[in-house]
């Protein structure tokens, strides 16, 4: 109990030494305020006898006898209230009296009633912050996918916590658990078409990237529900064209190609496949030139854009880049919806607050890898490459909108060099924005 004691003592003295200046400040601010006040008074007068010389309203000796006559009256004004400031009265050190001895009994016999001070005497010692090791680095992945498997299996009603579980384990290329995670969003969302596709892209993945049967009933179901459905149709077509039968592959990607219109890269991958079976890309849009030693598209490819870098571009240019990956700790999962908005941005060190790139996505993508590159600048002068050292931060907006209010969901805030830094920088959003 001593040390229960001595924290006690010890905060009962500090809020009595917040209360000891306002009981014994002597009350000497309303002479305060007059003198301000006759100062403020003689300046506007000296303002505006000078602004009426300078207008020709006055002579300079005029202006020299009306300004002389300000300072006499603010003279005579400073000394009327120029007395010795009172001293506090009794009151106050009196009220100081009384609070000394009223805290104590009164708080102290109503802890003792309704608190625990024995815990005091077995506090553990300080632990990392959650979610970070002991020197506050961001914890492996797969612990982090660990924790949240447990808080699924002890909550499985939870459909969009089985979903970022799977979109985890399809980031750590373990599809068998992937599947395990998109069957269980399959189960409670079954007309649910972001379920469907994922659980067949993760069978493709998970069987070598070939388009099973299973996933091909899921694909089509998807695709009845949205036909507009960029994912089903790439990979219907995928299917199709394994089996051999190359119109019915025509006719998925061919329907795909417009759709993609929004994502040039993707958009001529798909235009070469239709190409090598035999197709046109739809002439209504503009040909896009293709890609030097590009390669057939994954499985998924509107998935792969999440995590494919953009260095290529960068380099190419010789402009700085970051690559950053971002996860959401478990528990703070259920604070999120897959739609809210995840911002991931660099800013200056030390200079102007203005991003030097962002990013955005979306909680569904998460966990995500995105780089950072001197084309998202918004100002030619404000780029990556320009500053030596920047701050990396990611965040989940709940508003939508990249300034950061409270409830937002936070990532601790890393500072890197873009012209040195090679590896990926890791954040965990892993605090909430008071």
């Amino acid at each position: 109990m001593t040390l229960f004691w001595i924290i006690a003592a010890a905060m009962i003295a500090a809020a009595l030494a917040l209360l000891a200046p306002t009981l014994l400040r002597a009350h000497a601010a309303r002479d305060d305020a007059t003198e301000q006040f006759n100062v403020e008074i003689a300046r506007e007068h000296l303002a505006d006898i000078t602004r009426r010389r300078d207008a020709g309203e006055l002579s300079d000796e005029e202006y020299k006898q009306e300004r002389a006559d300000i300072e006499i009256a603010l003279a005579e004004d400073l000394e009327g209230t120029a007395r010795p400031a009172p001293k506090a009265q009794g009151g106050g050190r009196w009220a100081l009296v009384a609070a000394a001895l009223l805290i104590p009994a009164i708080t102290v016999p109503v802890y003792l009633q309704i608190g625990s001070p024995q815990l005091i005497e077995g506090l553990p010692a300080p632990q990392a912050a959650a979610g970070h090791g002991a020197a506050g680095e961001l914890p492996p992945l797969d612990e982090l996918v660990t924790r949240l498997r447990e808080r699924m299996e002890a909550n499985p009603e939870n459909a969009e916590g089985w979903f970022l579980l799977g979109r985890t384990y399809m980031r750590l290329e373990n599809y068998p658990d992937a599947v395990y995670a998109f069957e269980k969003v399959v189960a409670l969302l079954p007309e649910e078409p972001a379920g469907m596709l994922s659980l067949a892209d993760a069978m493709t993945m998970r069987d070598g990237r070939r388009v099973g049967d299973r996933a091909i009933e899921l694909l089509q179901r998807a695709l009845t529900l949205d036909p507009n459905s960029v994912t089903a149709l790439w990979l219907l077509g995928s299917a199709a064209a394994e089996k051999g039968d190359n119109a019915k592959a025509l006719d998925y990607w061919q329907r795909a190609y417009p759709l993609l219109d929004q994502e040039p890269g993707m958009q001529t991958e798909l235009g070469q496949l239709i190409t090598r079976a035999g197709g046109t890309p739809p002439q209504s849009m503009a040909q896009l030139p293709p890609i030097m030693g590009a390669t057939p598209p994954m499985a998924s490819p509107p998935a792969a854009t999440n995590d494919a870098p953009a260095t290529t571009a960068a380099a190419a240019d010789g402009g700085a880049a970051v690559t950053v990956e971002v996860a959401l700790a478990p528990s703070l999962m259920e604070q999120t919806t897959p739609e809210d908005t995840v911002f991931v941005l660099a800013r200056a060190e030390s200079g102007p607050p203005m991003p030097l790139a962002v990013a955005r996505h979306r909680v569904a993508e998460l966990p995500l890898r995105v780089t950072l590159t001197d084309a998202m600048a918004m100002m030619p002068a404000m780029r990556l490459s320009a500053f030596p050292r920047v701050k990396v931060s990611a965040k989940v907006s709940k508003s939508g909108n990249a300034g950061t209010q409270p409830g937002d969901l936070l990532a601790e805030d890393k500072i890197v060099e873009p012209a040195t830094t090679t590896d990926s920088i890791q954040l965990l959003i892993d605090h909430v924005a008071q």
